[in-house]
């Protein structure tokens, strides 16, 4: 009886093991459903769901995003001039304006976060 006891304990420890965590925090946490729009009127977002969308001038911006505690990579799929590119960056927040500090050592345009 001591055996089966045991095992069940270790059983609940090994499931929990495998339970996912939600409220994992990531770089873009307080970026990810908010307009983020140049002073050109470019805007750019990252929906819930891991795609992005906006747009660049009249053309669409279509793909997916991927971010962790350190940084967040876009995969474009719109418009053509950025289509099949990857950017991964490490935003840089000051009041409503974010930055994105880009590996290859460039940076985005300022962006206005909004609400």
């Amino acid at each position: 009886m001591k055996f089966q006891a045991t095992l069940a304990v270790l059983a609940a420890f090994a499931l929990s093991a495998c339970e996912t965590t939600t409220g994992s925090s990531t770089v873009i946490d307080t970026l990810i459903g908010k307009p983020l729009v140049t002073d050109n009127g470019n805007t750019f977002l990252f929906n819930p769901d891991g795609t992005v969308g906006g747009n660049i001038g009249s053309n669409a911006v279509k793909g997916t995003y991927s971010a962790n505690t350190q940084e967040v990579c876009s995969n474009l799929t719109a418009p053509k001039s950025v289509a099949g590119r990857e950017f991964c960056s490490v935003p840089r927040i000051d009041g409503d304006v974010v930055v994105f500090d880009r590996r290859d050592g460039s940076q985005s345009p300022a962006y206005k976060i909004g609400g």
